[in-house]
């Protein structure tokens, strides 16, 4: 399992609630929430979020993490 950085946290967050402020297909349930920041972070904390991490190793090598890897 990894961890997410406050930084990649945030780049997600904000990245997410944009496509969502612009009517992209929201994931969850959102129970009547109109906030597109806190619907992003539903989805975040459901694990459904659309959206992938790419990570740069110290020896160069690249790895590519979804949503699931992820422990909160």
């Amino acid at each position: 399992m990894f961890y997410l950085t406050k930084y990649e946290k945030t780049r997600l967050l904000g990245t997410r609630a944009l496509q969502i402020a612009m009517n992209s297909q929201i994931l969850v349930d959102t129970k009547g929430e109109i906030d597109p920041l806190k619907i992003a972070m539903m989805e975040m904390e459901q694990k459904v979020l659309p959206l992938k991490i790419r990570r740069i190793l110290p020896n160069g090598e690249e790895i590519i993490l979804s949503i699931e890897q992820f422990t909160f």
